[in-house]
């Protein structure tokens, strides 16, 4: 079984965010749990409990919060990328560390719930693979930057480009790197590494138009993290599909709850407010009397006045999100 994870929980420029002033992106809340905890917490249900967590200069709070509060029963190691290195590079590091397969992902890659441990297993039916990509027939994601894999027959990548409407599969950042690539990332001179971008998708696209062999595991849907709204869409999943809606706040009688909902403790919510569906109240939030609230996202110390309907909408201190 595939015991090793490698999480790059380092912030992506592609990742568009206005919520991120006070927080790193690995750290923005999903239902309760930051994004990067979501991400291990499904390789954890597929068996996987080493790590090793990729963070930033900026990632101090990433590795204090899985210090603190995430399982006691896997092992979590970290490796600090310099803002003078490239993800290549470190990649690279952790390759020449780690002469066994394992699982790579970003902290903001999302399938659906027990992925990851589909594509373990798939990855150890089967014999010397040198890279095993998961690739998605459809994108939820609002971002319009994204990859796909064409495939030359039914498992088997042939080349990585820029995705079309229509064709192929969506790449996604999770795959299971088997030895051949990890003697590929091991074997990259430092200098070349700065050639490289400072995402996943492009080092997979180096690694197969340049001939290397991957086989492909399909999903039928993907999420990238790469904007506010994609956080909603998130949310909605995490409460249709995992029922992760919880009220851990006392509640007036007089407010209407109507589920899928998650209430975060130390909520305060006002008499006759309306609650639902799809929302998410971080803690530490307050809602007013009377206010209403659908398909939202409010986030911690962000006060909704009285009477306010808000709906469709992530809602932060210094920004409010429309989607």
């Amino acid at each position: 079984m595939i015991n090793h994870a490698v999480v790059v929980a380092i912030g992506n420029a592609a990742h568009q965010s206005k919520l991120t002033y006070n927080r790193p992106r690995a750290m923005l809340p999903a239902l309760g749990k930051p994004l990067v905890v979501r991400v291990m917490d499904r390789l954890l249900r597929g068996g996987v409990r080493n790590y090793t967590v990729i963070v930033g200069e900026q990632e101090g709070a990433v590795a204090a919060f899985l210090n603190a509060h995430w399982v006691a029963n896997a092992t979590v190691d970290f490796v600090l990328q310099s803002t003078n290195q490239t993800l290549t590079q470190t990649l690279g590091e952790i390759a020449r560390q780690h002469a066994e397969p394992f699982v790579l992902t970003s902290y903001n890659s999302f399938a659906h719930l027990n992925f990851a441990d589909r594509l373990c297993r798939r990855f150890m039916s089967m014999s010397d693979v040198p890279l095993m990509l998961s690739g998605a027939g459809a994108s939820l994601t609002e971002s319009l930057f994204t990859r796909y894999a064409m495939l030359a027959d039914s498992t088997t990548v042939s080349r990585i480009a820029p995705h079309q409407e229509g064709q192929a599969y969506i790449l996604t950042d999770m795959s299971i790197c088997g030895l051949p690539f990890i003697d590929y990332l091991a074997a990259l001179p430092a200098a070349d590494g700065g050639l490289l971008c400072a995402d996943l998708a492009s080092i997979y696209e180096r690694y197969v138009n340049q001939g290397g062999s991957a086989s492909i595991v399909p999903t039928s849907w993907s999420l990238q993290i790469d904007q506010d709204a994609d956080l909603l869409t998130l949310q909605r999943h995490l409460l249709d599909e995992e029922q992760d809606g919880h009220l851990l706040s006392e509640i007036p009688p007089t407010v209407q709850v109507i589920p899928p909902v998650r209430i975060d403790p130390q909520v305060s919510i006002g008499q006759s407010a309306r609650i639902g569906p799809y929302v998410y109240l971080e803690s530490g939030c307050s809602i007013g009397e009377g206010a209403v609230v659908e398909n939202a996202l409010i986030l911690n110390k962000v006060t909704v006045p009285a009477g306010t309907h808000v709906r469709d909408a992530l809602v932060a201190t210094r920004a409010t999100i429309h989607v």
